[in-house]
This record gives structure tokens, sequence and C-alpha cells, in this order.
């Protein structure tokens, strides 16, 4: 974990920009620290993240760095296995 307390500032920090709290999906499900909900959202920003990482690599406009989006699903499974949790969350459409 990049971030070793978790404060206010840091779970607002990984509500905007996981990867730049935590060093892998798992260690959100882990954190001790986060209600199961707030550990859904937060992966769910995770996702939505790691799938824009995606287009953009189809679209050859990636920087190198490589999606989690397997293993955020896994953490996600593993916390929401039904999927239930934050349905509509990122419904929105991506792209035209």
């Amino acid at each position: 974990m990049k971030v070793l307390n978790l404060g206010s500032a840091e779970i607002e920090k990984a509500l905007i920009s996981p990867a730049s709290v935590f060093d892998i999906p798992s260690e959100v499900v882990e954190s001790k620290a986060l209600a199961k909900l707030l550990k859904i959202e937060i992966l769910k920003r995770w996702e939505l993240d790691a799938r824009a990482l995606l287009r953009a690599t189809e679209e050859n406009m990636g920087g190198g760095e490589t999606s989690q989006i397997d293993a955020v699903n896994d953490a996600l499974s593993e916390l929401d296995p039904d999927g239930e949790a934050f349905a509509d969350f990122g419904k929105a459409p991506t792209k035209l």
C-alpha cells in the first residue's frame, strides 16, 4: 500500500484516484479502515479508470501502464458477488 494510514484525506484521494493510494485492488478488500460499501465504491472507480486505460490502449494512446481490470473485477466479486451494490454506477455512455 502506498499510504500506511487511511485518514479522511487519504480516503478522499482514493475515491478520486484509487491507484494513488493502493498498489493493487486486493489491498482495498483487505483494508480494515474502510466499510464494505466504501471499498466497493473505490473499486468501482478503479474499474472506470481501468476501462478508460483499456480504451486508450485500443486507440493506440496508452502510456505503457497496464490495466488492472481483472484484479479489480476479482476484488469486486469478492466483496459483492451478486453485483448488486452500486448497480448503476458508471452506466453513462463513455463513447459515441
